[in-house]
């Protein structure tokens, strides 16, 4: 009896030596596994933002006009230079498998960090396994670590950024960090939600010199550290692209979206639209106990003060509601980047017996009331949010098991967690149940039409180059399997692009457009403008236009430039 007793303490004792570890690991295998599964499933390049990516560190070596200017006026290049060492072989352009495996291990080291994080705030090893448990388990998180997409990558960094914050302030926050502001740096030249973590640390660094806990001198110094480590490569960039291109991202954003979307200069609709990604980001559940997180902080002056750090991990929300007050898009996948902070916090509250037996029932009549709702109010929302999912049975059923479980042993917090889990795995709605996956496949419906177009082209590509709008259609140049330097676009290609724009017969021995892009407009505008081409494919939603034999056997052909 003895024995086992000291077994068992010595098991326990082993499991909370090399938690880090076991979460890393399981990090590992989680991310593999479903790299496989997807990979063998054709689906790490289903998402369009992953050919483009893909397509732009490409278009640096392969393209009409090669050089650092192909990052065009919209994207940040970091990503881009991390994919160019691969994306010089073709193999590695064609299957993005170790650009993908850059999203896997950014994945199993975010599962790890958090769980640092959450220790680091709560002392809690169980808070902290709720944690890691909560973002590794995710299927959103899941599938968009499969792919080569800025999520994960920004992810890591910015948890890296705020682990290594929170070291240098428990360091009495002497030196110059170094360390975080060259991760919030990366993060920043990542993803734009990376200048909103930035402004937050500065923020944060201030607040530490008013109240004292810093000293001014020392964080004036972190301030202009973290501002030094930004501006000096993202001056660089910008003023580069400015220069070749004579755009860049901040004059789009003043010139406005010109087909915006419905949220357009509607806070309250894009706040509201905005909690409808964070639903079908995260589920419900896991987003309903982070709520509870934050009222439980909220609750104490001294509590709130000691997470104010950790609150840097909800600033995306910052972006992705300004974006939709923008008139941008609704994207479920922005919203996977406040997952961090959802685990985080629900870790605070999860990692606390009295509270987790409170959120167990409560969490159990609201998976109680979910069917009802879904029924009630059927087929009621563009997104599907509020539709029945796999769940609707089995969820209510697996929280009454669960809840008379954690009763008959009165241990709350392995039953949290553990419903936590099954609520993202089969969700209650039907827009909880893989949203990023079926938001990267929103497009399947015009398959057989891209079919069409690019069996026709690829059967009679003669050399001469497609006059097309990047924009739109980077998907589609990266499936044509034809060299970018056999395209004329806008993005990063401005000699030519313009003098397509002012007589295409010059230069274009094809015109690709799709409905609504811009070359679209200029056919709409100005019928006469591509005299000499005749149609060689239409369908419902794209036009591919021939320049005449004669005129054609003029151009230079293989994509070469005049």
């Amino acid at each position: 009896m003895v024995s086992d007793v000291l077994s068992k303490s010595r098991a326990r004792a082993w499991v909370e030596a090399h938690a880090s570890c076991c979460v890393l690991m399981a990090g590992a295998a989680i991310g593999l596994c479903c790299f496989a599964y997807y990979y063998s499933s054709g689906l790490t390049l289903a998402h369009y933002d992953a050919k483009a990516h893909l397509l732009v560190a490409r278009r640096i070596v392969d393209s009409a006009e090669p050089g650092y200017q192909q990052m065009g006026a919209h994207w940040l290049p970091l990503i881009h230079l991390l994919y160019l060492p691969f994306v010089v072989f073709e193999a590695q352009y064609r299957s993005g498998l170790f650009p993908s495996l850059i999203s896997v291990c950014a994945f199993a080291l975010s599962g790890w960090l958090v769980h640092r994080i959450s220790l680091h705030l709560t002392g809690s090893r169980l808070a902290a396994l709720y944690a890691a448990a909560v973002l590794l388990a995710n299927p959103n998180l899941q599938f968009l670590q499969t792919a080569p997409l800025t999520e994960p990558v920004y992810m890591i960094l910015m948890l890296l950024a705020l682990d290594s914050l929170l070291r240098w302030r428990d360091r009495g926050a002497g030196g110059i960090p170094w360390f975080p502001a060259a991760w919030a740096s990366l993060a920043a030249l990542c993803r734009y939600e990376g200048w909103f973590f930035l402004g937050g640390a500065i923020a944060l660094l201030l607040y530490d010199a008013v109240t004292g806990r810093t000293r001014s001198v020392q964080a004036f110094k972190a301030v202009a550290t973290y501002l030094g480590c930004f501006l000096a490569p993202a001056l660089v960039h910008f003023g580069y692209i400015y220069w070749k291109l004579g755009d860049s991202f901040l004059h789009r954003v003043v010139r406005g979206t010109p087909a915006p979307y419905e949220t357009y200069g509607h806070a309250v609709r894009s706040v509201v639209y905005h909690f409808g990604e964070i639903i079908q980001a995260a589920a419900i559940l896991p987003a309903a106990v982070a709520v509870a997180g934050i009222l439980y902080c909220a609750c104490n002056r001294e509590r709130l003060r000691r997470c104010l750090p950790y609150f840097l991990l909800w600033l995306p929300s910052a972006v992705n509601i300004a974006a939709l007050y923008w008139g941008l898009i609704y994207r479920v996948r922005y919203s996977v980047l406040l997952l961090p902070a959802i685990a985080v916090f629900g870790s605070i509250v999860a990692g606390r017996e009295v509270l987790s037996r409170r959120l167990v029932i409560t969490g159990s009549a609201l998976v109680f009331m979910l069917p009802w709702i879904s029924w009630l109010f059927p087929r009621t929302w563009e997104y599907h949010l509020l539709y029945p999912g796999p769940g609707v049975l089995l969820l209510p059923a697996a929280a009454l098991l669960l809840m008379l479980l954690s009763t008959a042993v009165q241990r709350y917090r392995m039953t949290l967690l553990a419903l936590i889990v099954v609520a993202m795995q089969v969700p209650v709605l039907d827009g909880e149940w893989h949203a990023a996956a079926k938001e990267a496949l929103e497009h399947s419906h015009l398959d057989s039409e891209q079919k069409q177009l690019l069996g026709f082209l690829g059967n009679h590509f003669d050399g001469t180059r497609v006059l097309i709008d990047v924009g739109r259609l980077a998907p589609l140049m990266y499936d044509s399997g034809l060299p970018i330097r056999a395209f004329i676009y806008h993005e990063g290609n401005g000699k030519e692009w313009g003098k397509a724009v002012a007589d295409p017969r010059r230069v274009a021995g094809w015109i690709l457009s799709e409905q609504g892009d811009e070359i679209w407009a200029l056919l709409q505008v100005d019928p006469d403008w591509a005299d000499g081409y005749s149609l060689a494919v239409r369908t419902k939603s794209y036009v591919l236009l021939r320049l005449n034999r004669e005129e054609r056997n003029m151009l230079p052909a293989s994509g070469k430039p005049e």
